[in-house]
Formats: C-alpha cells, structure tokens, sequence
C-alpha cells in the first residue's frame, strides 16, 4: 500500500483509550467506526496486531472458558488481560539484536506490561499444563541453518509443531496473507471465518481463527 508520507505525517490519530494499558474490550461495530488507515497507523505505533473484541472474548469464554487456558507470545497483553488468563512471551522484542532489527524496518516493539510472564511458549505450556494455549499473531521459529520455508518467519519464533506435540488444543488469530503458509496449517486443523475478528493487516477480509484440536 502506497501512501504519500506527507499525508501520513499530518495524519491525526484516532483517541483509543486504554483500560489499564490494555485495547478497550469493544465491539467490533466500534472498531469499524475509526477511518482504516488511521486505525492501522495506530495499530503500528502501539505495536498491536490481532484486536480483542467483544465478540471475540465472548466466543473463546463460551468455547474454551470451561477449559485451562493460557496465552503465549501475549505481546501487549490484551488478550489474556480480557480473557483473564496467564499471559507469557519471551519477550525478545525487549532484546537488542531484536530492537536493532526492528529499527531497521521501522516497526515499533512491543512494550511488555509486568504481568507478561518471561517464558518460552514450551516453557509455559510445562508450568501451567493447560488444555487451550491461545496465541495472536504468532510468528513461527525456522532453522537458521535451512533456507526460509514459504510462510517465512524467524528464529525468535515460537515452535508450534513443538506445541502440538503436547496434545493442547492450539488457537490462533491471525491472516491468511500473513500467516497462510505455515507449517502447521499442512496438519488437521480448523479455519474460521468470524464476522468479529479485527486487526492491523491490510487484507482484513483474510482475518482468521485456526483451531488444532488436542488430543
């Protein structure tokens, strides 16, 4: 997408308050009411990715409320805040090496709220032995030492085949453009096209809710 910086430059962003540093728990009617391009900047400057919406909430509590759940690589937190659920990430956009990437690129990096416990998904998965491990925007860990599947992704990612081998059922948010070609999509899993799903990406219409079912 092309857009003239000056345009951005002047751009005012939209006033999204935040409820104890978290995205406000909307409908996702009131995420539809913000101009799109305003939106996704603010997405960017606040480095959020999948939205909670209301509706969404609404959806996984009834789904998987009654189960032991988790979120892995939370970021800013907002889903297992809304959720009220134990949030973890390694946190490495705090590191360096990761900093300096994302400087490069000029992506802001997460700002990782205290109740963000610092474990690797694996290592959460050990801690808390949930049944639903619930994760947004995931990125998937490749091989250094192999050439970049096609659904790319970095070594700071998280193992999900690893995470399916565990027998949790896996939930993720993300988008068919961005996420589309992972791995794990080649085994059994669900996709869902909900009406609710909101986030920054430039395809919204390409947002979903893929679902491996545990053993």
């Amino acid at each position: 997408m092309e857009i003239e910086m000056e345009y951005i430059h002047n751009m005012q962003l939209p006033n999204i308050p935040l409820e104890n540093g978290h995205f406000p728990l909307w409908p996702a009617a009131k995420i539809d009411e913000i101009d799109r391009l305003e939106f996704r900047l603010w997405c960017n400057k606040y480095a959020r990715y999948g939205i909670p919406t209301l509706e969404l909430i609404e959806w996984l509590n009834k789904e998987y409320g009654h189960n032991q759940m988790i979120e892995i690589g939370s970021g800013a937190g907002d889903f297992a805040y809304h959720l009220d659920i134990p949030g973890t990430d390694n946190k490495c956009q705090s590191w360096p090496e990761v900093k300096e990437l994302y400087e490069l690129v000029r992506q802001q990096v997460v700002i990782y709220p205290e109740e963000i416990e610092t474990l690797d998904a694996l290592d959460a998965i050990k801690r808390y032995q949930p049944e639903v491990v619930f994760g947004s925007w995931l990125t998937q860990w490749i091989d250094p030492n192999l050439p970049p599947p096609p659904g790319g992704g970095n070594v700071f990612g998280i193992k999900e085949d690893e995470i399916l081998k565990t027998g949790v059922t896996y939930v993720l948010l993300g988008n068919l453009k961005i996420h589309g070609q992972k791995k794990i999509l080649d085994l059994p899993h669900k996709e869902l096209e909900l009406p609710f799903l909101r986030s920054r990406a430039s395809s919204p219409e390409l947002d979903r809710l893929f679902i491996w079912e545990g053993k």
